[in-house]
């Protein structure tokens, strides 16, 4: 079964997850948004630490806070980068976004590596993440979905009681709502929910008491 270590990084308090199976040291970096050096070895520490082989980094979503980090952990371990193609939309706004909130920006947000489709599946060691298009945030939000470990990483769609923002470019509000009461909301109850910021949470809690649902 998987392991998960997260890093809270960035101004905005931004969740990087470092997904790893420790029998065979594969690991998926999800949504590094380190932006600083002292971010960097703090990610960097942990996966060398732990010995472990990044496999793929992969964006839940273009939102400049998200992939802040992505060049630097592809740089050092000669991963790609997988995200929906849509989401190339936020990628290409990532200097506008990195001046708008007032983040670092390096010239360094290149596009995608590889692109991933709903119901694509993400062989992390013996285990495996599926790809859940869950659209609304912005363009391009996907949701990871381990099944055997009964976790779902859901990047800015579904927060413990709160839902994403739905005010920026490509975000809709009865989009986000649609994505998630029927995508996120048929996986079982007791799925525990990592979302891009804040405490986790799991489905049956937020089926019964997020306010925006």
């Amino acid at each position: 079964m998987l392991q998960l270590e997260s890093f809270v990084f960035n101004p905005f308090a931004e969740h990087t997850y470092v997904v790893y199976d420790d029998d065979t040291k594969e690991c998926l970096v999800v949504d590094p948004g380190c932006s600083n050096a002292a971010e960097e070895s703090d990610l960097f520490g942990f996966i060398d630490g732990h010995r472990l082989k990044p496999v793929l980094v992969v964006s839940t979503h273009g939102h400049i806070d998200h992939i802040l980090g992505n060049a630097a952990v592809k740089r050092r371990y000669g991963v790609e980068v997988a995200a929906h193609r849509e989401a190339q939309a936020d990628y290409m706004r990532s200097e506008q976004q990195s001046q708008f909130f007032g983040l670092p920006f390096h010239g360094e947000f290149e596009l995608p590596d590889r692109f991933l489709n709903d119901g694509d599946v993400i062989q992390v060691g013996n285990s495996t993440l599926e790809v859940i298009c869950t659209p609304g945030h912005a363009q391009g939000s996907i949701s990871l979905y381990a099944e055997l470990e009964g976790w779902v990483f859901t990047g800015d769609a579904l927060f413990c009681r709160s839902i994403g923002r739905t005010d920026m470019p490509g975000g809709n509000y009865e989009t986000l709502r649609q994505s998630i009461k029927e995508r996120l909301f048929h996986l079982p109850d007791d799925t525990e929910v990592f979302s891009g910021h804040g405490e986790p949470t799991t489905i049956f809690d937020e089926q019964r008491y997020n306010m925006y649902l």
